[in-house]
């Protein structure tokens, strides 16, 4: 059950989320993104807790996945940083390959307490270089970082595993997996979604949304 905001602090993290305009993007999009969002916000490259998800409110196509009425752009970032960003990205164009979207009005959310969280896609550029090019991270490698790190943070939550994800970068593929926390007090929770968890935070990787305990990885 998902409960009340966390206490509110200058320095904690909020998702600022923007309406999007446009009508489709490539599937491999995330590179050019970041390329775009950094430009306009270049503070983002240096801060470590700022992140990107990847972009919510898609629809697959054969090569290229559309837009809707709920696409939206979020970005991880403290809430100092918030009214920069509004200024700076609201009416922004992303030229993103052959297609261009615009971000439109901004939203802020609060990070809420649950107590079982979720990230789409967690990778680790250690496991990455340990593997032969093309294979995936072995997830009993991949769990053990994942404790170890929790373990550095205090936190101690049940892991789940979900599916192996692929994406291709200017350094390479990079593979990982989604993971559930469960488990999680609101001490835990706020720091795991202002952390993270693993590498390429500006790709979308390794940060946690409320999940619903029932839903299916």
């Amino acid at each position: 059950m998902i409960e009340a905001p966390v206490a509110e602090m200058e320095g904690q993290s909020v998702d600022l989320q923007f309406a999007l305009q446009g009508y489709a993007i490539p599937r491999d999009y995330i590179d050019a993104l970041w390329s775009e969002v950094r430009s306009i916000l270049p503070w983002m490259a240096t801060d470590a807790l700022a992140g990107l998800h990847t972009l919510s409110g898609l629809s697959p196509g054969d090569s290229d996945w559309y837009l809707s009425r709920r696409s939206r752009l979020s970005l991880r970032i403290a809430r100092a940083q918030v009214d920069d960003a509004i200024g700076a990205l609201t009416g922004a164009q992303l030229r993103l390959g052959p297609h261009k979207i615009v971000a439109g009005n901004a939203s802020v959310n609060e990070l809420v307490h649950t107590s079982v969280l979720y990230a789409r896609f967690v990778t680790f550029q250690a496991l990455n270089l340990s593997c032969a090019a093309g294979e995936a991270i072995d997830e009993g490698e991949f769990q053990a970082v994942c404790q170890e790190r929790f373990a550095a943070m205090n936190i101690a939550p049940r892991l789940i595993c979900g599916k192996t994800q692929r994406t291709e970068t200017p350094a390479g593929t990079l593979t990982g997996f989604s993971l559930m926390l469960l488990g999680l007090d609101v001490a835990d929770t706020q720091k795991v979604q202002r952390f993270g968890l693993g590498d390429e935070r500006k790709r979308g990787c390794g940060i946690f949304i409320p999940h619903k305990p029932t839903a299916a990885m």
